[in-house]
């Protein structure tokens, strides 16, 4: 702010010395030129110098002085409002730096632009603030789901060392397992994050929806027999032309849904594979006989290894795959969503395939 008003300063001195040194000698050139030499000769030029001196020094002096007071003043209440803006900023930078994102920033009412970037400032902090309960939710998630294998291992091997157990056929099929399973977190984990943050790398090729699902059912057909579930497959609307999507990804999105529905539908029960052909979308529904989902679950279904008893997730799994399911959905430009009529209602799984996907 200081700086400003000595930059105003030193240009009111300049405009003074130029209009007294200089001004007085080119008044009386113009005169001159202008054909008015005789005049200026019969008044006298020292005359008609001092006279210009004096006018314009007046004239300076009552329009520079207040003009320079204003300009102070506007300067020391915009230094005072930024100041306290870019006050307001590196201080809310300094708390997300230091881990608080709970920072709201209000409008400090200097124009659309500072509105915009207040705004913008407290959507990331928002946005921080939820990726870091994301991660710290993972995390525990995670720390929860390795408890139980490592400390299956752990006991067996203990129990191996203290002669308590031998290392036959059943204990390695049981340590096998248990490490099986740690790995298959560990790869489902990775491809969650992958597909959430957009590094999923998709082979979008122009596919027949119906040969996908056809695909994927024949891949469960022997374990539904098995189970007595009765697997169905029907198909509505006329626009059965190819739909640009990556085979292999919706492929393990089907088999996700349908291994789940096998997984909780009961014996004589019905699996049913709808695919709807609209002009703009395919949509392929996986509706089951089976137990139903409660209301109260209905809305995390696709949260990281949620499990609740009557929860499509319960069961043997790493929990994570709808959340999966979603991700490569949702990375297709498509959705994921589910509904249920209750426990003991069955459940139904619906997928949407936009036929042009947006980058």
């Amino acid at each position: 702010m200081l700086a400003q008003a000595l930059v105003l300063l030193v240009g009111l001195v300049l405009t003074l010395v130029t209009v007294m040194w200089f001004g007085p000698s080119m008044f009386v050139h113009e005169l001159a030129v202008s054909g008015h030499a005789e005049e200026a000769a019969h008044v006298g030029e020292e005359i008609l110098q001092g006279a210009f001196r004096t006018v314009s020094f007046s004239a300076v002096i009552v329009g520079g002085l207040p003009a320079l007071v204003i300009a102070v003043l506007l300067s020391f209440y915009l230094y005072r409002t930024i100041g306290r803006s870019l006050t307001a900023f590196s201080s809310a930078a300094e708390q997300v730096a230091s881990g608080d994102y709970q920072v709201q920033l209000t409008s400090p009412g200097l124009g659309p632009e500072f509105d915009t970037l207040a705004s913008s400032f407290s959507d990331m902090a928002a946005r921080l603030s939820a990726v870091d309960t994301t991660r710290r939710q993972m995390l525990a998630d995670l720390a929860h789901e390795m408890r139980t294998p490592l400390a299956s291992i752990n006991a067996h091997v203990e129990a191996i060392e203290d002669g308590v157990l031998e290392m036959d056929e059943e204990i390695t099929r049981i340590l096998y397992s248990q490490t099986g399973r740690l790995e298959r977190l560990a790869g489902d984990i990775r491809l969650l994050a992958q597909a959430e943050e957009g590094l999923v790398h998709l082979q979008l090729v122009a596919q027949y929806p119906a040969e996908v699902v056809a695909e994927a059912v024949a891949s469960v057909q022997q374990e539904a027999a098995s189970k007595d579930i009765t697997l169905i497959t029907t198909m509505s609307g006329l626009d059965t032309g190819p739909v640009l999507l990556d085979r292999e990804r919706i492929g393990q999105v089907l088999g996700n849904l349908l291994v789940n529905a096998l997984r909780h539908t009961p014996a004589t029960g019905s699996i049913t594979v709808h695919t709807d052909h609209a002009p703009d979308a395919v949509t392929i529904a996986v509706t089951d006989t089976g137990d139903g989902i409660a209301a109260e679950h209905l809305s995390h279904i696709f949260d990281r290894f949620y499990r609740a008893r009557a929860g499509r997730e319960a069961g043997p799994g790493s929990g994570l795959g709808l959340s999966i399911s979603r991700a490569l959905v949702e990375a297709h430009g498509g959705r994921l969503q589910a509904s249920s009529a209750g426990v003991d209602r069955g459940a139904s799984f619906e997928l949407l395939l936009p036929r042009s996907v947006r980058s």
